[in-house]
């Protein structure tokens, strides 16, 4: 992780987790289409579904994974929280995606920090190859402590993630990466789970907008997750004194 920016962990899914997931990010993708909330991308052949802690129980198990959290526990200390998650739909014909670094990184003055502030997540639905619009990065790329310039990855030391659906894919939020295009006949399929340092401002504002059902089941781990705990105001975080 620190030279490469990167870890791949291949079979951290089951089979039987991997389709119950692919199904459900797909029927959720299709549900958002027909009611018009669709959040679509790249001329409208990539599509994202937002929100997916108040989508389904089964989503919350991702974000206690005991492979997966010890990596992001080294990368951004021990109260890291929770910034999106998300699934991401690549379609056929899809063009490829701008390469770009994640998150807060990209409003920050260069150099950007040493330290990693946020690192993001990749659960392999399908096998990512570089006919499907299988991820590129640049590995190393983070120690550049820069953004990229160009719209698309032109380095050469790009390459294409190939790994086999069920690998989660872990990298530093500074490395440099962008989504493939997608040249075949099948929708490429990924969950996205993005953090970033406790200090750091997620993407969504779970501490208001968390379903009730959510938030009357959450374990002391997801509050912290949330961001509930390091979040200076919210419904469960009470008002300073004389405001």
């Amino acid at each position: 992780m620190d030279g490469q920016g990167f870890l791949l962990l291949e079979g951290v899914l089951t089979p039987d987790e991997i389709e119950h997931y692919r199904r459900q990010a797909l029927d959720l993708a299709e549900k958002e289409r027909a009611d018009g909330t669709a959040v679509l991308h790249t001329d409208d052949l990539g599509q994202h579904v937002r929100w997916l802690v108040n989508k389904g129980e089964e989503f919350e198990r991702l974000l206690t994974h005991p492979t997966v959290t010890p990596v992001f526990e080294y990368l951004l200390g021990d109260d890291y929280t929770l910034s999106t998650l998300t699934s991401n739909i690549i379609s056929p014909g899809a063009a490829a995606g701008g390469c770009h670094v994640d998150g807060p990184l990209g409003a920050m003055p260069e150099p950007l920090p040493e330290q990693p502030m946020a690192a993001n997540s990749l659960w392999l639905l399908d096998d990512f190859t570089p006919e499907n619009g299988g991820t590129r990065f640049v590995p190393g790329s983070h120690l550049r402590r820069r953004k990229p310039t160009a719209e698309t990855v032109s380095d050469p030391d790009e390459q294409p993630l190939s790994a086999p659906k069920g690998s989660v894919f872990i990298f530093n939020g500074a490395m440099w990466h962008a989504a493939g295009a997608n040249t075949t006949d099948e929708a490429r399929c990924c969950l996205i789970c993005f953090c970033c340092r406790s200090f750091l401002k997620p993407m969504f504002d779970f501490a208001n907008h968390l379903h009730d059902d959510v938030r009357e089941r959450m374990t002391p781990q997801l509050r912290r997750l949330y961001g509930l705990d390091s979040q200076p105001r919210g419904p469960d975080v009470p008002a300073p004194r004389g405001d």
